[in-house]
């Protein structure tokens, strides 16, 4: 016996069910450098002229990996520590744990109320190269 086929369904696919190509895209960073990034395709969708276009959730996904190559020379502003934790995958706590802090000075720096010492800025730049590491190529 052979299996029963599904029924068809009408309209627009779901979203799930069509699998996008990998979009590269590059971009200058501020100290010149260019970064190369292939964005998921489930980020991506065509614009009704053709173009590509990025999802919110694409968008996000490059402004964290930008957080990730931004230097820290001076003191980060709160939208970076908040691209730069989720760029890590990791909520306040956990970015807190690893860089020795409560989630609530995490908060307080996301929100600007607060700014990390010096001494928590070299952990967090510890965090930025590990994350490199794992896989952020950067080409100059």
């Amino acid at each position: 016996m052979s299996k029963p086929t599904p029924p068809k369904r009408r309209g627009r696919p779901r979203p799930e069910d069509v699998q996008r190509p990998d979009v590269p895209y590059t971009m200058k960073l501020p100290d010149g450098r260019t970064l190369y990034v292939e964005v998921p395709g489930r980020f991506a969708e065509q614009d009704r002229s053709g173009e590509v276009a990025f999802t919110p959730e694409g968008v996000a996904f490059l402004d964290r990996i930008r957080a990730l190559t931004m230097p820290l020379d001076t003191t980060p502003r709160p939208a970076f520590i908040t691209a730069l934790r989720e760029g890590l995958g990791m909520n306040q706590e956990q970015f807190g744990e690893l860089v020795g802090v409560n989630k609530l000075t995490v908060s307080r720096w996301e929100r600007g109320t607060m700014t990390p010492r010096d001494s928590t800025l070299q952990r967090i730049r510890q965090a930025v190269t590990k994350a490199k590491r794992r896989g952020i190529t950067l080409a100059g």
